[in-house]
């Protein structure tokens, strides 16, 4: 079974905002909990940040303004710890000061209240870019990790920032430096740092673009690295657990790749995509998606271990062109899901295709369509477009996740189906305002999906 819906609430039927960058967070303790991020602003432009809402399993969303950020946020992701219903994000907090990202790391114990989130750590310095956040509970106790870009680090930026003790009233927050070697010209690493946790909660993966050297126009070199902990980075030098040839921490999965900081794919920017996902089964096994360019050709590629990180598949198991965005998650029937981003199509007819592909042995793949919507329509507000990520997770046997795409009210745009709770005319394929009469300017929304194994 398929759901897709539009996440807007009837309230903001008028709304035109470029919502980019989603991610969502579904409590494991109650999956009919669930809460979303984007782009989203206060629609009074005055008030904090909102966190998107549900308390059926996704069917319906409503907006909650608990974040400590003015209007809206620069980056944002959310996660649910495994048993204490705490949430927990990472952001960028709106405005930034001199060019400056200040990344805020916040708890609530009840994403419902009014309550604004309580900051946690709130650290500026040089900088700190696109913060990605995952939790989990080890024996009462919640461990969250951020994954970010520390320009504080500096020529060595990958960083997780985490605590072992996140739920405490003033938990300790420690920042762990993964890369381990010489980032050359370009003097930092690259931007998304994806930390990933075992079932248990003991092994912790991270995946980086160790980025090489850098041109002034933008043409990356780099390594695409993964690190591993067993300890939960509770030790003296964590993410040490997996070292290569080079005798440096840190697996080189995929050396001396290339790609363009400053490319686009029709409308939305790419620059170094990476993804990683642990099976909940089996902490061995692990999963990375990269992007590089193939010729002139932006290109994702999946690589599976077997072994922890220490050896990865020489072959892709999936090569797919044009596409960014990657996303994985494996359920506990040990399925792979592989959400991604597709810009198919020339000129004036370019789409946007949004796939989730499946596949329990790497060789197989079953394709699903989430959405094919123009990719020209409506034209760029500010980058990114759709989103420097979208996001997919697993909970037992069903696959969640998140895209932000066109809106345009048309079934033919979402082959498995879609729900929208803004008003839309889907035989004009109009949107409409509160009045349910009023056309709407076509813009950027994010959509939720689940898909039940």
């Amino acid at each position: 079974m398929v759901l897709v819906v539009n996440m807007i609430p009837n309230s903001l039927s008028g709304e035109t905002n470029q919502d980019s960058e989603p991610t969502i967070a579904v409590n494991p303790a109650n999956p009919l909990q669930i809460v979303g991020s984007a782009f989203t602003p206060d629609p009074t432009g005055a008030g904090q940040a909102p966190l998107y809402i549900s308390n059926d399993g996704g069917n319906t969303w409503l907006l909650n303004f608990i974040v400590p950020s003015e209007v809206q946020t620069a980056d944002i992701t959310v996660a649910f710890s495994s048993t204490t219903n705490n949430l927990y994000a990472g952001i960028i907090v709106m405005p930034v000061v001199a060019n400056t990202p200040r990344l805020n790391i916040l708890r609530t114990s009840n994403f419902q209240s009014p309550q604004t989130m309580t900051v946690l750590v709130d650290r500026m310095g040089q900088g700190v870019d696109q913060p990605f956040v995952q939790a989990t509970t080890v024996a009462g106790a919640d461990r969250v990790y951020v994954g970010d870009n520390d320009f504080n680090a500096t020529p060595q930026s990958a960083t997780v920032d985490l605590s072992t003790n996140a739920a405490a009233a003033a938990p300790n927050f420690r920042s762990a430096r993964i890369e381990a070697r010489g980032t050359g010209t370009a003097g930092q690493d690259g931007p998304s740092i994806r930390p990933a946790i075992s079932a248990d909660g003991q092994r912790v993966y991270g995946a980086f673009l160790g980025w090489r050297n850098a041109t002034a126009d933008g043409h990356i070199t780099a390594d695409v690295v993964v690190v591993r902990d067993d300890n939960g980075g509770a030790g003296a030098a964590p993410f040490t657990a997996l070292v290569d040839g080079d005798g440096h921490a840190g697996v080189r999965v995929v050396g001396n790749i290339a790609f363009n900081f400053n490319g686009f794919l029709g409308q939305q920017r790419v620059g170094g995509d990476v993804a990683i996902a642990v099976d909940p089964t089996d902490s061995a096994t692990v999963y990375v998606a990269y992007a590089d360019l193939q010729g002139s050709t932006y290109t994702l590629h999946v690589r599976r271990s077997t072994d922890g990180g220490a050896t990865w598949s020489a072959a892709d198991l999936r090569t797919v062109p044009n596409a960014t965005n990657p996303a994985l998650a494996i359920n506990s029937n040990r399925t792979v899901g592989f959400l991604y981003q597709q810009l198919t199509g020339r000129g004036a007819q370019q789409r946007l295709v949004t796939h989730l592909e499946r596949t329990v042995d790497g060789v197989h793949w079953t394709d699903l369509i989430l959405a094919t919507v123009p990719a020209n329509i409506p034209a760029k507000q500010f980058d990114p477009y759709i989103g420097d990520y979208d996001h997919l997770l697993a909970v037992g046997r069903d696959f969640y996740g998140v895209f932000s795409a066109n809106n345009t009210p048309d079934h033919a745009d979402f082959p498995n189906g879609v729900v929208y709770q803004r008003n839309a005319n889907f035989n004009t394929h109009t949107l409409l305002d509160v009045d349910n009469r009023t056309s709407v300017h076509i813009s950027i929304d994010p959509f939720f999906f689940k898909v039940t194994e």
